[in-house]
């Protein structure tokens, strides 16, 4: 009887423990897809090369057209004798609507940041892939704070497979090209509450800026909620040389197909800009998009951004635009027109080096200019 009995019992435990290994790969496998290894640090400690970093975020209120972005970045995190000119942490947020920025500067020793998950703390000030928190004081001496849920829908690997090959100075990636942010936004004394806002988050890092890039971007489409825009490029150095090739990305997520353009997988891609209107189109073997943005001048703000060797990037940007975009699908020796999508309230903006320090003047001059790129 008892030797059933323990037969019983040890068999009941080895099933268990099957189940319990069978349970924890699971888990672990899990745990695995859900880290994003491009969204977490990507800076050799071992390095003493000029380095920059950093985490965007976005929102937009559609009903209001309040709109805000938030930064978490680091420059030559080595450098802490400050040798180059850029070296820096820092916490940025910019207001659209009231048409201010507020940058924050810490020691480089207040910057932490994870390299096995996406998880940045800068002085208390902190991002994840779930929540972003902070609060800066401006120039008036007034606080603003913020704090903000994100729930990611989804990520677009808009270098492909080039994005850890290391063959450009800089590398961009929309870890969550598409997110849904809710929480509240202080600011000039004003509480912005808001649930299940359109909003994206996305990296850049690398050892030097290209000569320009362009950012057209947008997640809120008219009849079309789950619709999901991504175009971002730039003319970069390719293995620190001046090899004159220029690319830009299209990623289009649409009724749940996802359509990509890619210069490195050979498609077709060409931008041109002129006064605050971006006119792109690509194709692929298969699909074609033509891609009409426009912002007014005021629409605009100059966010700038220090190269590692302290020169000032201004990033012209707007998140209240209007994007159009006409997907096509060849058939046999045409193009055959299969949608036509409008968003008012895209992101857009225009990169490019400058000795102009005034925002509002640097702004001026690029609406009198023309780009004709690729």
């Amino acid at each position: 009887m008892f030797i059933y009995l323990f037969v019983a019992i040890f068999s009941l435990m080895k099933i268990l423990k099957t189940l319990f290994i069978i349970s924890s790969f699971i888990l672990s496998t899990y745990a695995h897809a859900e880290f994003d290894k491009f969204n977490s640090y990507q800076w050799n400690p071992q390095s003493k090369t000029p380095w920059y970093e950093w985490w965007y975020y976005k929102i937009v209120l559609p009903e209001t057209k309040d709109s805000f972005f938030f930064v978490y970045g680091i420059v030559n995190p080595w450098d802490h004798a400050k040798s180059m000119g850029g070296t820096r942490s820092y916490v940025g947020m910019g207001d659209f609507g009231v048409k201010n920025q507020v940058e924050n500067l810490f020691p480089l020793n207040n910057f932490h940041a994870a390299y096995s998950q996406t998880l940045i703390d800068i002085a208390g000030l902190s991002a994840t892939d779930q929540n972003i928190k902070g609060e800066l004081t401006d120039t008036d001496g007034q606080s603003v704070s913020w704090d903000i849920s994100v729930k990611k829908e989804w990520a677009f690997n808009a270098m492909g497979w080039a994005i850890d090959k290391n063959i450009t100075n800089i590398k961009w990636y929309p870890a969550q090209a598409s997110a849904r942010c809710s929480g509240t936004v202080i600011n000039k004394g004003k509480l912005y509450q808001f649930s299940n806002a359109p909003c994206y988050q996305d990296r850049n890092w690398g050892h030097s800026f290209p000569l320009w890039w362009t950012w057209i971007v947008s997640n809120h489409f008219k009849n079309n909620p789950d619709t999901v825009l991504v175009t971002g490029g730039g003319r970069p150095k390719y293995y620190d040389t001046n090899f004159p090739f220029e690319g830009a990305t299209v990623g289009l997520k649409h009724k749940g197909v996802v359509y990509h353009f890619r210069p490195n997988d050979l498609d077709n891609v060409k931008v041109d800009i002129k006064f605050g209107k971006w006119e792109v189109v690509a194709n692929n073997s298969s699909h074609k998009v033509e891609i009409s943005a426009f912002a007014p001048k005021e629409k605009f703000m100059d966010l700038q951004f220090r190269t590692p060797t302290g020169e000032i990037f201004h990033d012209y940007e707007a998140l209240i635009g209007e994007v159009t975009v006409k997907l096509y699908k060849r058939e046999f020796f045409r193009w055959k027109l299969i949608e036509t999508l409008y968003s008012d309230v895209a992101g857009i903006e225009y990169g490019e080096p400058s000795s102009e320090k005034n925002r509002a003047k640097a702004i001026d001059k690029f609406f009198k200019s023309e780009k004709h790129l690729q």
